[in-house]
């Protein structure tokens, strides 16, 4: 089976890319090597692995490339990635996530090869904001029935106030999810090889302000909760969803939507994280489309395909960290 992984340099892509060729796979690369962080990434990919075959293509570029390669499987990850940058160019964020995306599904679709997508936590834009929600001493939290249990698909795309990069990414995914791919709404993720900025990747972004004495700001009061998911897990879940998504069940997961996150247990929020690496924040003002609490219920990705995170979270972040001391040399 040939795997067309876009995005490839970027931190999943890079991960995903690592596992594939491990098991032998035969696996196609392609990135812009755009994103901060990229060109070292594809560094470490050619060093360790010797049969990657890289392709650097623009967003534009990629369904002619579909077309010549004729891949099984499409997994899509290239993507304009900040809420920030959303709105300083929203015609931009919406050229690359919803024309870009819906030009690779259509490609793809035309040869019947499925594609799984990285959506966002953010298409539910600020219908999170509406639910009830308690305060504590450093976090918030989900009051009632969506407290230690968290956000389920069944919670409303619709009538929300969204970013442009919440929308771009929602018209992507109802794109994919209309060729038969499979989309999944991403919560924070982290591990190795990811290069986070302020904007995106935080938990990245913190553990590199640590280990290079760089301040760290938070944009708000610090207690927005998250439920933070090992990119480990990440990748279990995305080769067990291509397998299922080539197989004689494959109807039964075409079209669908998953939340994929930490789940409650693997919540931390900003304020919580400084404590733990020993950090004094200094803050800002909150940012625009910035939900207080979101963590996942991923009840649905584990009925489907048998996946629940299984790195904890401080074993999960003493990693990172000492990825990131690694990479800083």
């Amino acid at each position: 089976m040939k795997y067309f992984i876009t995005g490839a340099a970027g931190f999943v892509g890079t991960n995903l890319t690592q596992r594939l060729l491990e098991l032998g796979a035969d696996v196609i690369a392609v990135d812009s090597l755009s994103r901060s962080g990229s060109e070292r990434n594809l560094e470490y990919l050619r060093n360790n692995f010797p049969a990657l075959q890289f392709r650097r293509r623009e967003i534009e570029d990629l369904p002619s490339l579909i077309y010549l390669e004729k891949p099984n499987i499409v997994f899509h990850f290239a993507a304009q990635v900040a809420v920030t940058s959303s709105l300083e160019n929203p015609l931009r964020d919406f050229r690359i996530n919803a024309e870009g995306t819906f030009n690779v599904a259509r490609a793809a679709s035309d040869l019947g090869a499925p594609v799984i997508y990285a959506s966002t936590n953010k298409v539910y834009g600020d219908n999170v904001n509406f639910l009830p929600i308690t305060e504590e001493a450093t976090r918030y939290d989900f009051a009632g029935s969506l407290q230690g249990t968290g956000i389920s698909e069944s919670l409303s795309v619709d009538a929300a106030h969204h970013s442009p990069y919440g929308v771009s990414k929602l018209v992507g995914e109802f794109y994919v999810r209309e060729f038969g791919g499979i989309a999944n709404r991403c919560s924070c993720m982290y591990g190795p090889n990811q290069y986070g900025i302020v904007d995106q990747g935080w938990l990245s972004h913190i553990a590199t302000n640590k280990v290079l004495g760089r301040p760290t700001v938070i944009y708000g009061d610090g207690k927005q909760l998250r439920d933070a998911l090992h990119v480990r897990d990440v990748v279990d879940l995305l080769v067990k969803q291509s397998e299922m998504a080539v197989s004689s069940n494959k109807a039964e997961v075409a079209g669908q939507a998953y939340n994929v996150g930490g789940g409650f247990t693997n919540t931390i929020s900003l304020l919580e994280l400084c404590d733990y690496w020993k950090i004094k924040p200094s803050f800002g003002k909150w940012r625009q489309a910035d939900q207080k609490v979101f963590y996942c219920n991923t009840t649905k990705a584990k009925q489907a395909f048998g996946w629940t995170p299984r790195v904890n979270l401080k074993e999960g972040l003493s990693e990172l960290y000492h990825w990131t001391e690694q990479a800083a040399t």
